[in-house]
């Protein structure tokens, strides 16, 4: 009976006052339950035969009230609007009697309109606004951007959750390559859906969860918000929330770049698709132009551009065209320069497509096809007499190293795509130009930190070669030349243990000591890293516990907060 009083009825307190102050208690009651009973002549003689049957008036009641509620519930659906206000008014004052309380909700959610003054009093109740729908919710959010953000917010924390445990994992199926998940496998993500329920064909509701995205995406930096923007406007797409998709400008071109992602490849018509659609969504509004580089930035979709220019600069390789002549790679590189650039645009609220380097097209992806040439040299020299291949055919790449180091550490798009051609050499196996390459990455990661998705990347495609690690030249390229020159990143901390993970067993039980004690965690390192490290040294010395070396492992563990230089644990190489 909790609630009566609120709606204007007797409840738990009159029954109170009237128990203590009635000097005739027998009266009082039959008072009560003859002026609150069911009003059903016909029902007096029943109640006798009841009570015969042990029937109590709560459980009659209960019963009735049940049978009338359900009743009530399955004709909602068939009523009009005009009819859902009247009921509202009438039983919105019982709202708080939480037997009632279903019957009032349900006539809120068939309502396309429920009066301010009901959503402002849900609103204002903790309890009642846990209970209503998702419909009315959807209303009191459009008043309330709090409300809604409180609700958002855990969803989001929880995206970002998953996208590092899948980049941090080390079971046996996390050294598949982060971007083989298909777009549409994405966004049946539960907290794409969730959000996507959440916003259902409110115009505004959605527009306010893109402003949670590109404020957290400014304050963070963080390109997975730009993944979920991208497969929020898909999810809405694969609902035909027309009310939202055909109203966002930047649909069409969302919807054709996931197609290009699906396919793994920009080329030919999907290209002039893609440019007629940018083309148009800029004429919008100039805001458009910093969601548009948002959707560019999604990892998924820099990956794929990446890719699909190396691609055609293999075609312009055997066809020896030059790049700066080509309108797709033109194109292409449009489209990563507004990707790799969409924080600065944002950050700095200039909605202004930049001009692209001209150095990319004339100077830096020629390098980068004289390096094709030059793997293809080293292949073919590996099956033919050395004296056969003149030696400075074999150096080109070495002609322009230093500016092509200069461009890595200076141009986002240039290592972006650097980045994309070292990966299609670890894919293809080819040691020889790996080795060749590698060297020049070293000082541009160095002073530009490398992300996580790149790392995750990289390890994938070095556990793809681990056979490799039994070579001496190559262990040292990969782990002494390379990862642990940037342990000062404690992102690469936790993806070289992640590599020493998957291929300690090819490598020389010295050199996994040498590993794990230049990447031994200091106290300011977060503590998965710790854990991870910890872990790792229990894998290696059970999986060999007889040798000699696993000792120097466990004391490598065991350092703790030594004061010493941890190279102090490790014994001169004999070799």
């Amino acid at each position: 009976m909790a609630g009566f009083e609120r709606a204007g009825l007797p409840g738990c307190e009159y029954i109170r006052q009237t128990l203590t102050n009635s000097p005739d208690l027998a009266a009082a009651i039959e008072n009560f339950q003859h002026d609150n009973g069911v009003l059903l002549p016909s029902l007096q003689s029943a109640l006798p035969f009841l009570d015969l049957h042990g029937v109590g008036r709560l459980e009659f009641h209960t019963s009735v009230m049940d049978h009338l509620k359900d009743t009530v519930l399955r004709k909602l659906k068939t009523l009009e609007e005009s009819k859902l206000k009247e009921l509202l008014e009438q039983s919105f004052p019982f709202i708080h009697v939480e037997e009632l309380r279903p019957v009032v909700m349900q006539i809120m959610k068939y309502l396309p309109k429920v009066s301010d003054e009901c959503l402002e009093h849900i609103a204002n109740d903790t309890k009642l606004y846990e209970d209503c729908t998702i419909e009315v919710k959807r209303q009191i959010w459009v008043k309330h951007h709090h409300l809604f953000g409180d609700a958002v917010g855990p969803l989001l924390k929880q995206y970002l959750e998953a996208k590092y445990t899948l980049l941090h994992a080390t079971d046996a199926h996390s050294c598949s390559d982060f971007f083989s998940i298909s777009s549409k496998v994405r966004r049946q993500n539960s907290v794409v859906q969730d959000l996507a329920k959440m916003i259902g064909k409110s115009l505004q509701l959605y527009n306010l969860v893109l402003q949670f995205l590109r404020t957290l995406f400014l304050r963070a930096n963080e390109v997975h918000y730009c993944t979920l923007r991208s497969e929020l406007l898909m999810a809405v797409h694969d609902l035909e929330v027309k009310d939202i998709k055909d109203i966002d400008p930047c649909h069409k071109f969302t919807w054709c770049l996931d197609a290009c992602i699906r396919e793994k490849n920009i080329e030919g018509k999907r290209i002039r698709e893609l440019h007629g659609f940018l083309d148009a969504a800029k004429k919008e509004e100039e805001r458009v132009v910093g969601d548009i580089a948002m959707i560019l930035c999604d990892p998924f979709a820099v990956n794929t551009i990446a890719k699909s220019i190396i691609k055609l600069l293999q075609r312009l390789v055997h066809s020896e065209t030059l790049p700066r002549t080509n309108n797709d790679v033109n194109f292409l590189l449009r489209l990563l320069s507004l990707g790799v650039g969409a924080w600065d645009m944002i950050e700095k609220q200039a909605f202004k497509e930049q001009p692209v380097n001209p150095d990319l097209a004339d100077k830096f992806l020629p390098f980068i096809m004289s390096l094709m040439v030059d793997s293809s040299l080293r292949t073919y020299s590996d099956k033919v007499p050395e004296d056969d291949i003149e030696e400075e055919l074999l150096t080109v790449g070495h002609k322009h190293a230093q500016d092509f180091m200069d461009m890595l550490a200076t141009d986002k798009v240039a290592f972006t795509l650097s980045w994309c051609y070292l990966l299609s050499l670890l894919k293809q196996k080819d040691k020889g130009s790996v080795l060749h390459v590698l060297p020049w990455f070293v000082s541009p990661c160095q002073s530009r930190p490398l992300d996580e998705i790149e790392l995750h990347t990289l390890v994938t495609s070095l556990v793809g070669m681990q056979d490799e690690f039994a070579n001496a030249d190559f262990c040292n390229a990969v782990f002494d030349n390379f990862l642990l020159g940037l342990t000062s990143q404690t992102a690469a901390i936790r993806h070289t243990l992640r590599l020493l993970w998957f291929v300690y067993p090819k490598i020389y039980s010295h050199k996994v000591v040498q590993i794990l004690t230049a990447t031994q965690p200091e106290s300011e390192h977060p503590e998965a890293i710790h854990e991870l490290h910890s872990a790792l040294v229990d894998r290696i010395a059970s999986a060999n516990p007889s040798t000699p070396s696993q000792e120097q492992t466990s004391s490598v563990s065991s350092m703790g907060s030594s004061s010493h230089s941890p190279l102090e644990y490790i014994q001169p190489d004999s070799s």
